[in-house]
């Protein structure tokens, strides 16, 4: 059954042992800034050994292929970022660069200086004490004619340092209080976005109603703090998704248009009830009118609750959207056809929405490439390649070349 899915966007690096080469990585986020459409590397031979192995030691020989992997991708970006290539770096710098990768957790950013010849590594020491220790070592390392200088400096959270951006603000016009104190503060949860005013000295804080408690107590010991001068402002709102957001401005209607009551509704709606997949919204201003299409109805459901109810004005209608459910059926099929009829393409698996079709592949290949971006039945195509699937596909196809091995 082909279902709609929203691609990923959260930060994590992901864990191998929990995942098989058959699963679409559909929560997976890669670290370092690596986009989803890269080439593997050639795996180095330090890592081929093939001998019977048990499924920890796979899943190991997987850890040793991605983690080669990802400290040669690294590498990569950095001459990216510098407008280099592979060639104009030497291997015993990339090589050392790559060692230097094992410190991850305490390094912000990288940067290679051609002109001086040197690699800069910018890090916060206070994340680990034993790599910080270990990072030193580096400090002033001669590899040929180039030089590896470490940046130290304090460790400011992503989110932070947006806000500061945004509010043209340097690290040093913002109180060391206050960035420990908005620290404190994303841990209540459920934060969406931060803004800094200097000018009034405010650190604002949008986040969503909760129907936690808890959440909630927090959310108000945190507002009105003062902060060295500074004060933080909460401001809730109501959890609005996507495609509501489009059906809105299609509609020429703003969130902030629709009653409080109604966007509580359509919170409910959207991520408490059981109505199936959900094509799209449509709102009539002019009649108070919101429309949701539905597809694949589960045989248990709460569309009876939903239809016509009433809310401050507004009414709720639920259609079951046959044609659509028809159209993604013959979809489906077209795409298993496609993938059986294709196997240089190395498709594993599709996932669509009205706009877009993701295909997961095993390995990125110029042909699967060159379908990223196309255009089937008026959906954009994706195309995704988990590097966490690459590495437990590899492991296992060196272990099953060993005769009498699994």
């Amino acid at each position: 059954m082909i279902v709609a899915v929203h691609p990923p966007d959260e930060e994590c690096r992901p864990e191998i042992g929990n995942m098989t080469p058959e699963e679409p990585p559909t929560g997976l986020d890669l670290p370092g800034d690596i986009k989803q459409n890269v080439t593997p590397k050639q795996v180095p031979e330090a890592v081929q050994e093939v001998r019977n192995m048990t499924s920890e030691e796979i899943r190991e020989l997987a850890r040793k292929i991605y983690d080669s992997w990802y400290r040669s991708r690294t590498v990569e970006l950095a001459l990216e970022e510098a407008n280099m290539t592979a060639a104009e770096l030497p291997d015993d710098v990339s090589e050392e660069m790559k060692n230097t990768v094992q410190f991850e957790d305490i390094i912000r950013t990288w940067e290679i200086d051609p002109q001086n010849k040197r690699v800069l590594i910018y890090a916060s020491p206070e994340l680990n004490e034993e790599h910080e220790k270990e990072l030193s070592a580096v400090q002033g390392k001669q590899v040929g004619d180039w030089n590896f200088t470490i940046i130290w400096e304090p460790y400011v959270p992503a989110f932070v340092r947006r806000a500061l951006e945004e509010a043209n603000m340097t690290l040093d016009e913002l109180p060391d209080e206050v960035k420990e104190e908005m620290e404190k503060t994303v841990q209540i949860g459920g934060v969406r976005r931060w803004e800094l005013d200097p000018q009034n000295n405010q650190v604002i804080v949008y986040t969503y109603f909760s129907r936690d408690a808890e959440h909630e107590k927090e959310v108000k010991a945190a507002q009105g703090r003062q902060v060295d001068g500074w004060t933080f402002n909460i401001v809730q709102e109501h959890y609005v998704p996507e495609d509501v957001r489009k059906a809105l401005k299609e509609a020429n209607m703003t969130v902030d248009e629709l009653p409080d009551e109604v966007k509580e509704e359509i919170e409910n709606i959207a991520r408490f009830m059981e109505i199936g997949g959900v094509r799209k919204w449509e709102f009539d201003p002019q009649n108070k009118q919101a429309t949701i299409y539905v597809y694949s109805i589960p045989e248990k459901n709460n569309i009876d609750a939903v239809q016509g109810r009433q809310v401050n004005g507004w009414a709720f209608t639920v259609i079951h959207d046959l044609e659509y459910e028809k159209e993604l059926e013959h979809l489906g099929a077209e795409l298993m056809q496609f993938k059986k009829d294709h196997p240089e393409l190395q498709i594993s698996s599709f996932a669509t929405s009205s706009e877009e079709i993701w295909v997961w592949v095993r390995n990125l290949t110029p042909e699967n490439e060159a379908l990223n971006g196309t255009v089937i039945h008026d959906r954009t195509v994706l195309i995704q390649w988990s590097p966490v699937d690459y590495a437990l596909r590899m492991a296992r196809e060196q272990v099953s070349m060993e005769p009498g091995t699994g």
